[in-house]
């Protein structure tokens, strides 16, 4: 008898992470197919991105390049500050103003293996599982949690019509930054994100409007180089 109700428990259990493994399965296959599809975003190998930033009454612009296997580049600049962060796939650089490139520390390291799969990249993270380095799980709500190695989570938020990002939330430091996905538009068959809203809580938040999106442009390994 204890046995029977044993090989029950077991089955129960099995029974019970399959339907769960299918319903990961589920919600990750209709974000992929309302972006356009798995194979649309397996042949990106890069992405080039423009965007317009407002930050209360500051304005500024962005210019950020993306690859597939996660490295990234983004130079921005707001009134008369300009940033520009490299991130090679393991070691970042982060230069300020025209001051000499500096070593990411270890937090902002932290912060830059998930920043790579941020906004439409983690399309990269979540529908390719054999290119992932890291966990995907699923919460109620329709919520899908990346959580890249060595890096911290991102809890994306899917529209229930859409069934594209709504939301991502994740933590730097001891700051909750959420970030809004107000509109999207179509690239190549793609949808990306169009404007986002982005806050830490406070008063004040950025929103961004891109401007120019290139899929596989033309690239030199020279923009992912860490500069010392």
């Amino acid at each position: 008898m204890n046995k029977l109700l044993l090989n029950n428990t077991i089955l129960l259990l099995l029974l019970s992470a399959a339907s769960r493994g299918l319903a990961n399965d589920d919600l990750i296959d209709r974000w992929a197919s309302a972006a356009g599809g798995r194979d649309k975003v397996a042949a990106i190998k890069t992405l080039y991105r423009e965007a317009e930033l407002e930050f209360g009454a500051y304005k500024g612009t962005i210019k950020v390049w993306h690859t597939a296997d996660g490295k990234y580049r983004k130079d921005e600049k707001i009134g008369d500050l300009s940033t520009v962060e490299i991130f090679d796939g393991a070691k970042g650089t982060l230069k300020e103003g025209d001051g000499a490139a500096r070593e990411m520390t270890s937090a902002e390291l932290g912060i830059s293996k998930a920043k790579r799969f941020a906004n439409a990249n983690a399309m990269f993270f979540a529908f390719f599982p054999e290119r992932r380095h890291g966990s995907v799980s699923i919460e109620p709500g329709d919520t899908i949690v990346l959580k890249p190695e060595g890096g911290v989570e991102w809890r994306i938020g899917l529209d229930p019509q859409t069934s594209l990002p709504k939301t991502m939330v994740h933590k730097e430091g001891d700051r909750t930054i959420t970030v809004t996905f107000d509109s999207y538009e179509t690239i190549d068959g793609i949808k990306f994100e169009k404007e986002i809203h982005r806050s830490a809580g406070g008063p004040a938040g950025a929103v961004i409007r891109f401007t120019k999106t290139v899929i596989n442009p033309p690239t030199d390994a020279e923009l992912f180089a860490i500069k010392q």
